[in-house]
Parts: structure tokens; sequence; C-alpha cells
């Protein structure tokens, strides 16, 4: 059992660390409080490419954004502009997610060397700190969201950067982001720091106390040699 947890640990970690960076990490959802118009922007991105309803990016699509440069070059604004009111949510998300990536790292290595249950003990601590980081980026993000939300963004200036679609900025005047939520890469770290805690709480019960085997033991017969005289 002690080897089984150092090898399905640091499986789960590293592959939560996997999840976290290239499953979506944000979804956003555009559309208006008239159905008519919720109905005519669906019609219109089903006939149109760059025109959507559901915006979703993962941490690696939005690394390789910034790496790349403005998706719009002919924005008059650049993205730190627009998303000033923001700016100061998504610095600190950024950074708590990248600790949050960084801990779960932690756990990959603390569970490979888990010999001991003092270590065992030690993986549910850092477990247990991470969905701490974990809660911090809820609110942070959940602030953010808010903002976005009541229109403290704008959202013609932020889709005119982040899309080259002319279509998708006009569609921008007569909608808003009616939804904002964490998404799959988020909540994927977040369930393997509980999954990684409730399956050491169980190794170390198991260690502890190890299913054995009842044993039966059956009396040989004794063969009796009988000496003729």
């Amino acid at each position: 059992m002690k080897l089984a947890y150092r090898i399905v640990t640091p499986a789960l970690a590293l592959a939560a660390v996997a999840a976290g960076f290239f499953l979506k990490l944000f979804t956003f959802v555009i559309g208006s409080a008239d159905d008519q118009i919720n109905n005519l922007v669906s019609a219109v991105s089903s006939l149109f490419s760059g025109v959507n309803t559901t915006y979703e990016y993962s941490a690696f699509e939005i690394v390789k954004m910034l790496g790349n440069g403005p998706v719009n070059p002919d924005a008059t604004k650049t993205f730190p502009e627009v998303a000033a009111p923001i700016m100061s949510d998504i610095i600190a998300f950024a950074v708590l997610f990248s600790i949050m990536l960084l801990i779960m790292v932690a756990v990959a290595v603390l569970g490979a060397l888990a010999n001991s249950r003092k270590k065992r003990i030690a993986v549910i601590i850092t477990c247990a700190v991470g969905l701490v980081v974990s809660l911090a980026c809820i609110i942070v993000s959940n602030n953010a969201f808010t903002k976005i939300i009541n229109g403290d963004v704008n959202l013609t200036e932020l889709v005119s950067v982040i899309s080259t679609s002319v279509l998708a900025t006009i569609a921008t005047v007569i909608v808003s982001v009616t939804s904002a939520t964490l998404s799959a890469g988020f909540y994927t770290v977040f369930g393997v720091f509980i999954l990684i805690i409730i399956w050491t709480i169980i190794a170390n019960f198991i260690i502890k106390n190890p299913i054995q085997k009842s044993k039966s033991y059956k009396r040989k017969n004794v063969k009796r040699t009988v000496i003729k005289p």
C-alpha cells in the first residue's frame, strides 16, 4: 500500500496541474434580458464565425494570446487599458492560481517521498493550504466577475481587442456579459486537493490496519508405523 500511495498520489497531482493549465479556466456568456435579442444573437452566431454567445479560455490559451500580442492589431486600446477596472483582480488571481499549481507540484513531490505516516500527514497539510488558496482565488474571481457583469469593463472595447470579427464587435452594442464563471480547469485542481486528502486518510488507515487473511490450521494425520514382532 505504501508503494501504491507513492505512485498514485504524484500521478493525481501532476494530472491536476496539467488539467489546470490546459482545460478551460474561465467561461463567459453574453446575452440580453430581451429574449428577441438573445434569439437574434444566437441566429447570427450560427451563421457567422467569430460571433459567439459563449467564450471559454484556458490558462494555456491566455498565455499564448499574451505571448503573441493583441489578437486584433487594429484595436485602438490595449488589453490592460480596457481591463483597467479589474486589472488588480486579474493580477491577484494569476498569482494565486500559480501558487495553487505550485502547491500541487509540491504535493506530487511529497507524495512520492511519503514513506512514513508523518510525511503523509504533511501531504494532507499541504493540500489544506492549497484549498485555502483556492478559496482566495474564488473570492478574487467573483469580485472581478461582478465588475464585468455590472458593466465596469467596456464589452465593445474588450471584444475589439480579443477578436478581429467586426460583427462580434457590433453585437456587443446590444448585449452584455450575463454570466462569468470559473470552469473545469480550476475546479479540477480544487477537486484533486480534496481527493488527495481523502485518499491519504484511507491509505493511512489501511497501512495502520493491514488486511490480513485469516489462516486456518489443520491437524495433520499422524501416520503410525506398526512394528511387527
